[in-house]
């Protein structure tokens, strides 16, 4: 079987991971703004514009990813992706609004635009720090969500989902506990499918590891990659026991671990595709004590070399 990267199109961008996906946005915002010169930077030279907006969109784009990580995982489950991505966005929008005032209050004279007396939002701005700081906002909001939902077109366009809502007649997790042994299996096995359903066809269903990027997961089986939207502690309990996470950001299949390499303080899972995937500090003696002294366990001690 073929085991060449194979990337389904629900990936960022197509093939992305969020990071990349971040760079290339931000670099085509800067050019955009660049040319096409908005009021924000109007009166600007070239260069003094493409630094205007290269700290701009850049504080934008920490902001959003910020807000992501303090709105998404407490709404993934309870509401539409495309409200979560639009509460997280407008969070982002909210972090940057104080940030970019000061800087504009603080840079130098040759790098701030001129401005319009006679604009209302300006003599609206001018009477008062909270007014300014709403004009900031309405100035910045348009174009942070609409970077942030081109960096989520793709699942947006694709109909992806953060997970269904629960429904309040089917038991949670938490609930589990008071079902008998037989309920139990098929919550777990239901979690299961509904997770494995999610994957494209061309991937099959043999998960070997899942890793997060902020709200997205890598899904890896023995055929290739996917990207969807989810949190890994959902995803974890719905592989059960046929893995376990070995890193705060990394679950791997048992079945799926060929080794276990220790190459200095760095550990790693050596997967049966060849894949990589590191282990916590933390979680070093657990996985030890999974495989015990055995030669799934291999010590590197030449840099570059793995142990066969």
């Amino acid at each position: 079987m073929n085991r060449s990267a194979v990337v389904s199109n629900g990936t960022v961008f197509g093939a992305w991971a969020l990071g990349r996906s971040i760079a290339v946005v931000s670099a085509l915002l800067v050019i955009t703004f660049v040319v096409i010169e908005p009021e924000a930077s109007r009166g600007l030279g070239v260069a003094a514009r493409t630094v205007f907006w290269v700290v701009h969109v850049g504080l934008g784009l920490v902001a959003l990813y910020a807000a992501s990580w303090l709105v998404l995982p407490h709404m993934m489950n309870s509401l539409p992706a495309w409200l979560v991505l639009l509460v997280a966005g407008t969070g982002g929008a909210l972090l940057v609004t104080p940030l970019s005032y000061l800087l504009e209050q603080t840079s130098p004279a040759w790098l701030r635009p001129l401005e319009d007396d006679g604009e209302w939002l300006a003599v609206f701005a001018s009477r008062g720090w909270w007014q300014a700081l709403a004009v900031e906002f309405l100035q910045l909001a348009p174009a942070t969500l609409a970077s942030w939902m081109i960096i989520n077109l793709p699942f947006l366009a694709h109909r992806r989902r953060l997970g269904d809502p629960q429904d309040p007649n089917v038991a949670g997790p938490a609930d589990t506990v008071d079902l008998d042994k037989a309920e139990a299996g098929r919550y777990a096995e239901s979690a299961r499918a509904e997770f494995l359903s999610r994957l494209p066809e061309s991937l099959g269903t043999n998960v070997i590891a899942i890793s997060s990027d902020l709200h997205y997961l890598h899904v890896y089986t023995d055929l290739g990659h996917c990207m969807i939207l989810g949190s890994l502690q959902q995803a974890a309990d719905a592989m059960g026991e046929a893995g376990f996470r070995v890193h705060r950001a990394h679950w791997v299949a048992k079945r799926a671990i060929v080794k276990i390499v220790k190459k200095g303080n760095q550990w790693y899972c050596l997967l049966s595709t060849g894949l990589k995937i590191p282990i916590s500090r933390r979680n070093k003696s657990t996985v030890a004590g999974w495989f015990g002294h055995t030669t799934r366990i291999v010590t590197v001690r030449k840099s570059g070399t793995d142990a066969s």
